[in-house]
């Protein structure tokens, strides 16, 4: 069975965890600020536990929380529809 991801886990696959904030009228807020270079904030309004979680080498990772899975994806098929990706903020 796979252990639940620690934040030293989240440091060594991606550089550590975005900031989770729930603005106003419910959008969720998810910072990957960690990344100087390229800080991306996703903005949804499905609940970062909504998203399920993904084992990545016997651990348990919150997708929410993986650039890989939810961010970029996300942004690319923005580009593909026309759209302009998402915001940078470090």
């Amino acid at each position: 069975m796979p252990r639940k991801a620690t934040p030293d886990d989240y440091l060594k696959i991606q550089g550590g965890i975005p900031e989770i904030r729930q603005e106003k009228g419910g959008l969720w807020s998810i910072s990957h600020n960690y990344n100087q270079r390229d800080p991306l904030v996703v903005r949804t309004h499905i609940s970062p536990e909504a998203r399920g979680t993904v084992v990545i080498d016997d651990v348990e990772f919150q997708i929410s929380l993986l650039r890989r899975f939810e961010g970029d994806p996300c942004e690319e098929t923005s580009f593909q529809a026309g759209g302009r990706g998402y915001e940078r903020k470090g």
